[in-house]
C-alpha cells in the first residue's frame, strides 16, 4: 500500500538525490578538452573556453585574432624520434615508414635502438638504410643490471642530434603524416614535456577500449589542471638537455617497465607539460594480446608504488567507484526490502532512482565516448563501469601472487 509518512518521504527523497548526485561523480561527466589541429593546444583550449563566455569587445577580438593568426603558423624545432623495438620486427617493418615519411617543415631524425643480436630487426633496418632520417644503434648484450628499455632510451637520447626528443612505441602508428607536426607544435619555450594521446585500434575488444579511455580520463584531467602524475599513453616528447642534466631514469633504472610514467612523474611540474589529443596528434596502438594486457596492469601496480603523488591520483577513482557501487547497492536493498514489506511508495522511489541512474550514466558516458570517436553500444556502458573495480581486484590478486623479481631487471 502507498503511504506518505515522514519516514517514507525522507527515504524516497534520499534515494532520488543519491541517484542524481552519484551520476555526476563520474569521469565521463568531467570535461576533457580536445585540442584542435591548426591551433597550438593552449590556443585551442582558450578558444573553447571563450565560446562558453560572453562576447568580448571589438578591440579585444582584433587583438585575439592577431595572436591566433600568428600562432597558427608556429616555428617548428628540429626533433628526434626514438624507438626501442624488442622482438618487434614485424611492427617495425609495418610502422617505421609511417614515421620516416612524416610531413614536417624542419629537420627530423628517427633513431632505432635495437638489441645487438636481433637479426630480424637488423634485416628490417637494412631495408631503410638509405633513408636520410634514419639512424640505428644497438644495445650491448652485457647490460644485465638495469632495464634494457630504459637503457635503450638513454642511448637514443645521447645519440639524438636535437634537444627535443620523442620516445614512442613502434607497436603504434600515427593517424596520418601530420602527427609529428601536431606533437612538435607544442615544443616551445617554457615547456619541457609533451604527452601525445594514444588509443587502441578499432578491432580491439570493446571492454579494453572502454577501460583504457575511462582510466585515461583521470590522467587527462590532471594534465589540464597542471597536476601531472603519470603517462598511460605511448608518445612523450621531452628535452634532451634536461634529461641528461637530471640523470635521466636515475632512481628507477631497475624497474623493467614504466618509462613513460617515471618520466612524467619526475619531470612534470607546474605548467611545463602540454597534452596533445587532436586527431592528427593521436597514435593508434595495435590490439593488445592477453599477455600484454595483463602485463600492463601488473607492471603499473608495481610502478605506482615508486611514483610520487600516488595517493592524490587514486583518491578520485576511489570516490567515483564508491559512489557508483554505493548507489546501486542502496537502490537494490531499498527495492528488495520495500517489496518484501509492501512499502510500495519506497519501491517506486527505488525503481525510479535506478532508472534515473541508468539513463544519466548512459547519456553522459555515450556523449563522452563519442567525442573521442570510441563507438561502444550504450547498453554496455553500465556493466563496463561496474566491471572495472572487480577486474582491478582480480589484477591485484594476481599482482600479490606474482614474484616481485619479475618486475625488476636485477636486485641492485
Amino acid at each position: 500500500m502507498f503511504t506518505f509518512d515522514n519516514t517514507t518521504i525522507i527515504i524516497s527523497v534520499v534515494l532520488l538525490l543519491v541517484a542524481l548526485l552519484t551520476s555526476f561523480l563520474n569521469p565521463f561527466f568531467r570535461k576533457v578538452r580536445i585540442a584542435e589541429y591548426g591551433l597550438p593546444t593552449s590556443t585551442a583550449e582558450s578558444e573553447e573556453i571563450r565560446k562558453e563566455d560572453e562576447p568580448v569587445e571589438e578591440e579585444k577580438e582584433a587583438i585575439t585574432e592577431l595572436i591566433v593568426t600568428e600562432e597558427q603558423h608556429p616555428t617548428y624545432s628540429p626533433i628526434t624520434i626514438i624507438f626501442t623495438p624488442h622482438d618487434n620486427a614485424q611492427e617495425l617493418a609495418k610502422n617505421l615508414p609511417l614515421y620516416l615519411n612524416q610531413d614536417y617543415p624542419a629537420d627530423f631524425q628517427v633513431i632505432v635502438v635495437a638489441p645487438q643480436n636481433d637479426h630480424e630487426t637488423s634485416d628490417v633496418l637494412k631495408r631503410f638504410a638509405s633513408n636520410s632520417h634514419l639512424y640505428t644503434t644497438f644495445i650491448p648484450e652485457s647490460s644485465r643490471y638495469m632495464s634494457k628499455k630504459k637503457l635503450a632510451i638513454t642511448l637514443g637520447v645521447k645519440a639524438a642530434k636535437y634537444d627535443w626528443v620523442i620516445m614512442a612505441d613502434i607497436c603504434c602508428y600515427p593517424t596520418g603524416d601530420n602527427w609529428l607536426q601536431a606533437i612538435a607544435r607544442n615544443c616551445k619555450e617554457g615547456k619541457d614535456l609533451v604527452v601525445g594521446y594514444t588509443r587502441y585500434e578499432d578491432e580491439t575488444p570493446a571492454y579494453r577500449h572502454f577501460e583504457r579511455h575511462y582510466l585515461a580520463r583521470y590522467f587527462m584531467r590532471e594534465y589540464q589542471h597542471n597536476k601531472s602524475y603519470a603517462c598511460p599513453f605511448n608518445a612523450l616528447a621531452f628535452r634532451k638537455s634536461r634529461f641528461l642534466s637530471e640523470e635521466g631514469f636515475r632512481g628507477n633504472l631497475k624497474y623493467i617497465r614504466g618509462e613513460y610514467d617515471f618520466m612524467v612523474n619526475k619531470y612534470a611540474s607546474g605548467n611545463n607539460l602540454v597534452f596533445e589529443n587532436s586527431f592528427e596528434g593521436t597514435l593508434i596502438e595495435e590490439a593488445p594480446t592477453e599477455k600484454v594486457w595483463l602485463g600492463t596492469h601488473l607492471f603499473y601496480m608495481e610502478n605506482r608504488q615508486h611514483l610520487e603523488r600516488t595517493p592524490q591520483h587514486r583518491f578520485l577513482p576511489y570516490v567515483d567507484q564508491t559512489a557508483l557501487h554505493g548507489n546501486y547497492f542502496l537502490q537494490c536493498i531499498a527495492l528488495a526490502v520495500s517489496l518484501l514489506l509492501g512499502m510500495w511508495t519506497i519501491s517506486v522511489a527505488a525503481g525510479l532512482s535506478l532508472i534515473i541512474s541508468i539513463i544519466l550514466r548512459l547519456v553522459i558516458g555515450k556523449k563522452a565516448l563519442r567525442r573521442f570517436d570510441i563507438e561502444i553500444p550504450a547498453w554496455k556502458i553500465i556493466p563496463y563501469e561496474i566491471a572495472i573495480a572487480w577486474k582491478h581486484l582480480g589484477y591485484k590478486l594476481k599482482y600479490h601472487r606474482a614474484d616481485k623479481y619479475d618486475f625488476i631487471s636485477h636486485k641492485l
